[in-house]
């Protein structure tokens, strides 16, 4: 299963599913046709996806159950949608985005892909009453991706949680356990051409903490 794949389905069952930063909506898309989503809504901040969207949607014969929206973020989202996708931003952009509309994804579903700074994002999460009940490990394209489902709820996480993933870390697929072991390869093969004391020292401290996690 690719990410898309996954995201769509991750979506299941859904009355209204919105994708923040849709790009060609593929995801949305997939959900519809695959996942039993009833209606969604495809939203922007540029123009340029949103017509490459529109063409999408209508190649696929879907334009009356996907509602296109220019926004940024869920600025200009007014209608209800029961369940969230973002992904492929950074993890500050999304908690950005999150954070700008907390009264609007209040009690949804959050289907949240970061490239980078999911500490930020699961940090996020956790300080305004966001619960995380699934994760996933993926990889696509030779691409590593985590993807986090998150819903209203206390959620007291550790540091090390909040690094690497409450879940991921529980469930060790083989995918994360692939992810840490190249980390812990690539220090392998570094540490020797290290010279300096401190700095050979955190490589190793690190390598310690990601083979704790395998």
């Amino acid at each position: 299963m690719d990410r898309i794949e996954l995201l769509a389905s991750l979506a299941k069952d859904s009355n209204v599913l919105l994708d923040v930063g849709c790009d060609h909506a593929l995801t949305i898309i997939k959900a519809i046709k695959n996942y039993n989503v009833k209606k969604a809504i495809a939203s922007d901040i540029s123009i340029g996806p949103l017509m490459a969207a529109k063409k999408n949607i209508e190649n696929n014969n879907l334009i009356d159950k996907i509602k296109i929206i220019q926004s940024d973020g869920l600025k200009n989202i007014n209608e209800d949608f029961d369940t969230l996708i973002i992904s492929g931003m950074g993890g500050y952009l999304i908690k950005d985005i999150l954070n700008d509309s907390l009264n609007k994804i209040k009690n949804k579903l959050l289907i949240l892909e970061a490239n980078n700074n999911r500490y930020i994002l699961r940090k996020f999460l956790s300080d305004n009453n966001f619960k995380i009940i699934d994760e996933y490990a993926i990889y696509d394209n030779l691409k590593y991706y985590e993807i986090i489902v998150a819903k209203t709820g206390n959620c007291n996480l550790t540091e090390k949680e909040l690094k690497y993933g409450p879940i991921l870390m529980k469930e060790k697929s083989k995918e994360f356990i692939k992810f840490y072991q190249d980390k812990i390869n690539f220090i392998d093969s570094i540490i020797n051409t290290i010279n300096d004391r401190n700095k050979k020292k955190l490589k190793l401290e690190e390598k310690e903490e990601y083979l704790s996690l395998i």
